[in-house]
């Protein structure tokens, strides 16, 4: 958090976070929080909130509101914004409803792909987050969402689906929960199964800051960052999985299966890497997305 690879009050940055990358060109991604605009240290425009887009219901007006805003990102050193926050509207008392569009889910998504091209017609990137189905305040970072798969697929999925089509953002951001006993920072079916497999999503996906350990209960041998990396979830952003530790150290659980049965493979090690490679070719070179 706050690289001095980035602009100063950044969010955290990954791709080229150690010189030996740098020297191969791999340059630094620098995220910067969002929604309402961007959060730096130097002056930046305060927008109106999410739940005020929303009530617009005016796609254009949004998207010419964000283009202004990638605009800005450009001046200020910023290539990801973290931003759209996208979930539904399901307890009033949510904490975060304010940067959240609506009660539904399409009027979500389609403001939020409205805001991700108005971003990314800049060359820089937005993230819709946090995907999926962290609604609610209390207990906001550990709860369990039990959610039927018809609820789920046409109600908290459902306006990721339609952003994800409509705009291809840069990146997408996992959220603190779990889903029916899944931590969304591990599942494989959210990552991997429903966003790139069905919605057929090539982006990079990251998680939220702070993410909890976890040991596998579909794949059993593998945990953490190990378990992680099959699930598809490219990033680990900032925070070691603590709140106290701000530098990374490597938990070790991608050698520690590498090769045996059931263990983490290099080709979905390389996986990861391709996506986030992808994702800093786009951003920092201007390549197609769809490369």
């Amino acid at each position: 958090m706050d690289s001095p690879q980035g602009a100063s009050g950044n969010a955290g940055i990954f791709g080229g976070t150690l010189a030996s990358l740098r020297d191969k060109g791999v340059l630094p991604v620098v995220t910067t929080d969002g929604p309402a605009g961007i959060r730096m240290r130097s002056c930046t425009t305060l927008l109106p909130c999410g739940t005020a887009l929303g009530a617009t219901s005016d796609e254009e007006l949004i998207e010419k509101l964000y283009e202004k805003v990638g605009e800005e990102m450009v001046a200020k050193g910023s290539d990801l914004l973290l931003g759209p926050g996208m979930n539904i509207h399901r307890d009033p008392l949510c904490g975060r409803n304010f940067e959240y569009f609506s009660e539904d889910p399409l009027l979500t998504g389609r403001a939020a792909a409205a805001f991700v091209r108005g971003v990314q017609r800049s060359g820089r990137g937005a993230c819709p987050k946090h995907f999926a189905c962290n609604n609610q305040e209390r207990n906001r970072t550990r709860v369990d969402s039990r959610v039927s798969e018809r609820a789920l697929r046409e109600i908290y999925l459902r306006c990721f689906e339609i952003c994800v089509a409509e705009s291809d953002p840069a990146a997408v951001m996992t959220s603190y929960n779990k889903i029916n006993g899944v931590w969304n920072h591990y599942n494989y079916d959210l990552a991997t199964t429903v966003l790139r497999g069905d919605w057929g999503y090539r982006g990079c996906v990251i998680t939220d800051w702070w993410m909890r350990r976890s040991a596998s209960p579909e794949f059993p041998g593998i945990e953490d960052n190990a378990y992680r990396v099959r699930a598809q979830v490219d990033v680990l952003m900032p925070g070691n999985m603590s709140r106290i530790k701000k530098e990374y150290e490597s938990d070790g659980t991608l050698l520690a299966t590498l090769g045996q049965e059931g263990g983490i493979t290099r080709a979905e090690i390389e996986r990861c890497a391709k996506n986030v490679l992808r994702c800093v070719l786009r951003l920092k070179y201007g390549a197609s997305a769809k490369r």
